[in-house]
């Protein structure tokens, strides 16, 4: 429910940036997504753990909220002066950093995982109250109700799968619209992958061909990490 209903904060909060304005903010929170995403990534990995570098890692991120909250919490920028809940979101993502450091030390990976989409989530929240939804945000909007959809499939929930498609053209527009506007050669090629995969996937649901679907989602799965760093 929680995520359903930061999904909608996504969709109808959706507008573009100011792109001049609190540039400084604006790329310190950009580089502490991008920490949180790597270190999640490490998190993740199916090739093994590193816990020191990943316990590293995390305790870089905190530090990196600790200087955003001492210099912005109380001087908020222009976009966000406004909003009673600013230092609030600074303040969650350092609590999902000392959850994931606690699941960490106990190599409960498994657990970690679970506990990574909160820092998406925190960002898209900030941004989606304040108008400044950006191409990350509506890019991790997606996927998760790509994936929300396929769950439903391989529940056996096909009316449920149906109903939430409705979602996905809305949402895939304005990643679209997003993506024209960051206008980065390297991250329309690298689009290109995960948005034929995506139109394949579309095509399977709809002809009911759940085999092929799964197929089509577990690549998509395996390759949208990637296109989603470079977003940020």
């Amino acid at each position: 429910m929680k995520n359903l209903v930061i999904a909608a904060l996504f969709v109808f909060a959706f507008a573009a940036n100011n792109a001049n304005a609190q540039s400084d903010f604006d790329k310190a929170q950009r580089n502490l997504h991008l920490s949180a995403v790597n270190t999640c990534g490490m998190i993740k990995s199916k090739t093994g753990h590193d816990q020191a570098k990943i316990l590293q890692s995390l305790e870089n991120l905190k530090t990196q909220v600790t200087i955003i909250q001492d210099k912005y919490v109380k001087n908020p920028p222009a976009e966000y002066a406004k909003d009673p809940l600013f230092a609030s979101y600074f303040a969650q993502i350092k609590d999902v950093a000392n959850t994931l450091e606690t699941k960490v030390k106990n190599e409960n990976y498994k657990g970690a995982v679970m506990n990574c989409s909160h820092f998406c989530m925190t960002f898209g929240k900030m941004h989606a109250i304040n108008g400044t939804i950006d191409l990350t945000d509506m890019m991790f909007n997606w996927t998760m109700q790509i994936s929300m959809t396929q769950f439903m499939i391989d529940a056996g929930n096909y009316q449920g799968a149906k109903q939430n498609m409705k979602k996905l053209p809305m949402i895939y527009n304005k990643v679209s619209a997003l993506k024209l506007k960051k206008a980065d050669a390297n991250f329309n090629k690298s689009f290109e992958n995960i948005d034929e995969l995506y139109h394949s996937w579309l095509e399977a649901v709809k002809f009911e061909d759940y085999t092929k679907a799964k197929e089509i989602f577990k690549n998509f799965s395996g390759a949208f990490p990637k296109v989603f760093k470079q977003s940020i």
